[in-house]
């Protein structure tokens, strides 16, 4: 029987490769370089709101690994491998996925890129410099996110919620933002190359310019 607690723990490196955990609460406990590829979790908890604090991952093997319905919040992600990435209606506020990699490189000249990050709170994420281009990457709140140098070239972000957000500090080129609230972005800022937005987003972005879009 599955123990529905595990606090303080440090996790073992292949406790839980390729199983399906659900309901179980971790509380501070240390997941770095385990090997979580294929895992699945649903309806957990990684926050410890007494203390504030989240799990840490810090260079886990991730690859098509799964959060669905869980509070990963103010959780550290740094470094980990994470190809195909599955993050589905979750908690992810403050969580640190910066220098996370979502790539898989055939080359020096070759590579893509896999997640599946969906209908969760992304508010103060930090996601600097990491590479997310042409990723599903709908329907999240991404209120604050720090996105420092980051790539979402080509990746479906519509649907999203870009409040106090900085678009000039990464590269959105290719994106589909149709029927996201865009915030603030100007579009005399930003490279907006290939960009898709509906007819009524347009005439928003152009109103703050001071044009009429008719029809």
């Amino acid at each position: 029987m599955l123990i529905k607690t595990f606090e303080n723990k440090r996790i073992g490196i292949d406790e839980f490769t390729g199983q399906v955990i659900s309901g179980v609460t971790f509380l501070n406990c240390d997941f770095s370089k385990v090997d979580l590829s294929e895992t699945e979790f649903v309806d957990c908890i990684f926050y410890d709101s007494d203390r504030q604090l989240g799990c840490n991952f810090r260079s886990a093997k991730m690859k098509g690994a799964s959060f669905k319905r869980c509070d990963l919040s103010v959780c550290a992600f740094n470094f980990v491998s994470a190809l195909g990435l599955e993050i589905s209606e979750c908690k992810a506020q403050g969580a640190d996925f910066s220098s996370a990699s979502f790539m898989n490189v055939i080359s020096h000249k070759s590579w893509f890129c896999s997640a599946y990050i969906n209908k969760s709170n992304l508010a103060y994420t930090n996601f600097s410099k990491v590479n997310l281009e042409r990723c599903e990457l709908w329907d999240n709140r991404w209120t604050g996110a720090n996105v420092t140098g980051a790539s979402f070239s080509g990746s479906d972000l519509s649907g999203g919620e870009f409040n106090a957000f900085d678009w000039q500090s990464a590269d959105f080129t290719g994106c589909d933002l149709t029927d996201s609230e865009l915030g603030d972005l100007d579009i005399r800022t930003v490279n907006l190359e290939g960009v898709k937005v509906s007819r009524d987003q347009m005439s928003e972005l152009a109103s703050r310019l001071g044009i009429n879009v008719l029809g």
